[in-house]
């Protein structure tokens, strides 16, 4: 009885354990968020996120309902309104947002086939074909909200990629 609780404590543990450490994230052609194969939208219940990436911090709580999480070893945020998804966001060079956590994103990203990093400056902007994103203003791009149901929502300092997200609505 022993050995089969601690078996399943142990296969509990890698469990989380490699759910935190292995992150894929994809924009794909269809403009949809597909977080290690799992596909986010504002249906999306929180508790699948945790049920991928563990149990995150919460940021901030308000009344109104919305929560912001961080996955600080990651370098994501979520918001999240009555469990439901409002937002994901990858910091690749924190810039002072503190919606954001300090850690930068430790996961693998694309636009379609444009894969970005942490090195990444605005010219792949211009390699993504599958939504229209335009400069708001300095250091800040964004697709139309009006016309997307997943509007991106890119920003940079210095040239570098500072945090790309996406909002569900």
């Amino acid at each position: 009885m022993k050995k089969r609780l601690i078996i399943i404590i142990a296969l509990a543990f890698l469990n989380v354990m490699s759910a935190q450490t292995v992150v894929d994230i994809e924009f794909t052609k269809d403009k949809v968020v597909v977080l290690n194969g799992t596909k986010l939208g504002p249906n999306t219940s929180f508790d699948e996120v945790k049920e991928i990436l563990g149990t995150p911090v919460v940021y901030k709580s308000y009344r109104s309902g919305k929560t912001n999480y961080h996955y600080e070893e990651l370098g994501m945020s979520f918001h999240t309104v009555d469990d439901k998804l409002l937002f994901i966001g990858l910091n690749f060079n924190w810039d002072g947002d503190e919606t954001f956590p300090k850690t930068l994103y430790t996961g693998t990203f694309k636009f379609g086939d444009v894969t970005i990093d942490n090195t990444s400056d605005n010219s792949f902007i211009d390699k993504i074909e599958m939504v229209t994103i335009m400069s708001v203003m300095p250091g800040l791009y964004m697709s139309n909200p009006k016309v997307e149901s997943t509007p991106v929502i890119i920003g940079f300092k210095d040239n570098l990629v500072t945090q790309i997200g996406f909002e569900f609505h």
